[in-house]
């Protein structure tokens, strides 16, 4: 079992709410957290080194069970904090009844300014699960839908505004919009943008999300912005 991505706009946090009738239960949604390391001579709060007061978050970790009559193959979750939102997305074979336990990276991780054995709040539903025989179900989705009848997969199309982002290396940022013309639980990105420029999502909702981009150095590439069912629009990106 494999997972593709995890998007993260905002420091992830911890607790679990579930959205209406979800075939999917969440176990456990929580930040994976480790102390910060304190330096020699750090600065220090009423003798206690600031740094030890520090943690910082390498991802999350959800746990899950399938509990819909079908295989599932995508599940997305939907982790709030603090009105901002991020899209964790796990990619595989979920058969029903069976616990899946999985860590998602994020990469340099975020810090939290508390004591590093306390966890920051967090909530956690199921945006939606795509099955094996393409049926989807969604969050939100009326009360009295029984299993068999989750609607097919919408495959929507993506567009951007503006159509490229030219930026000066000296800028602080650009950005540009993604909307779609269907609900989905997510968006994803990848670029091939390394020493150019960092693509980050700044927010998102049912059809649309915001990205920056923000200059590294001189030359050109691309972002892609993917949805939860395959569909695809390029930015492409330069930086004089």
């Amino acid at each position: 079992m494999t997972f593709a991505c995890a998007l993260f706009a905002a420091a992830p946090v911890a607790a679990t709410a579930q959205g209406y009738g979800a075939p999917v239960t969440i176990d456990t949604c929580a930040p994976m957290l480790q102390p910060n390391a304190v330096p020699s001579n750090p600065p220090s709060f009423m003798g206690v080194p600031v740094a030890a007061m520090t943690s910082h978050s390498t991802g999350m970790h959800i746990a899950f069970v399938n509990n819909g009559p079908k295989v599932a193959k995508v599940v997305n979750f939907e982790v709030s904090s603090n009105g901002n939102q991020f899209i964790v997305r796990d990619v595989g074979t979920f058969s029903p009844g069976i616990l899946i336990d999985h860590q998602f990276n994020n990469g340099a991780g975020q810090s939290f300014f508390l004591p590093a054995f306390i966890s920051p709040k967090v909530t956690c539903h199921v945006a939606s699960v795509e099955f094996a025989d393409g049926s989807v179900w969604r969050h939100g989705q009326p009360p009295g839908i029984s299993p068999e009848t989750y609607g097919s997969a919408a495959h929507g199309q993506l567009s951007a505004t503006p159509k490229m982002v030219a930026l000066d290396v000296q800028s602080e940022a650009g950005l540009f919009l993604v909307q779609t013309s269907s609900r989905v639980a997510g968006l994803r990105e990848t670029d091939n943008c390394s020493g150019i420029a960092s693509v980050f999502v700044g927010a998102s909702g049912d059809n649309a999300a915001t990205y920056y981009v923000k200059p590294l150095g001189r030359g050109t590439c691309a972002a892609h912005i993917i949805d939860e069912y395959g569909a695809t629009v390029t930015v492409p990106i330069a930086v004089r």
